[in-house]
């Protein structure tokens, strides 16, 4: 049996794979008990109700995101190879692209549906993306900053859903290299 600590820790990634891979509002509570092996009625203890759940997982995809572009603008100087670095990260997600779409954008346009509360913080997730990005292009003197940080999160996120919709994770190869060569030659 595991111990309290880690029960928390196994539902939230139970649940952050189980919405992934299968969205948001066809995913239980009951499944999420099941994948983490944690008794059902043990959920309602961390968690009183699946929007909890959800909002705790988003919170989890907000912190990683933000401790990954705080590690990537410390560790790496050049901003250029910032963005060069959340391309790679993208690709070697290719396979799970393809089989599921991208984990934060298909939860945020699914919850979009709902204009609730989760739906504003799942958004949270991309204004963040979007910003960092911005902020790259601006450390790189681009004046049209903003249009251009549209711009790659957008394909970004059309990657995605091409790769998933024709299950096909070449897709995201020939993407990512097709930005790299855009972003050098900007």
């Amino acid at each position: 049996m595991p111990r309290t600590s880690n029960k928390r820790e196994k539902l939230l990634e139970a649940a952050r794979d189980l919405i992934h891979q299968q969205g948001y509002r066809h995913t239980t509570l009951a499944e999420i008990a099941e994948r983490s092996e944690v008794p059902l009625g043990n959920v309602y203890y961390y968690f009183k109700t699946k929007d909890d759940l959800a909002a705790a997982v988003i919170k989890e995809h907000l912190e990683s995101f933000s401790g990954q572009f705080k590690r990537w603008d410390a560790e790496i100087s050049d901003p250029k190879v910032r963005l060069h670095t959340l391309l790679d990260v993208i690709k070697s997600m290719k396979q799970s692209l393809a089989e599921a779409g991208c984990p934060i954008g298909s939860l945020c346009q699914e919850l979009s549906k709902e204009d609730g509360l989760l739906a504003e913080q799942a958004g949270n997730i991309l204004t963040m993306q979007l910003a960092w990005v911005q902020a790259q292009f601006e450390a790189m003197g681009h004046e049209n900053n903003r249009a251009l940080a549209m711009e790659l999160v957008t394909n970004l996120q059309g990657v995605s859903l091409l790769a998933n919709s024709l299950s096909d994770a070449e897709i995201v190869t020939q993407q990512i290299t097709r930005l790299k060569n855009w972003l050098d030659n900007l």
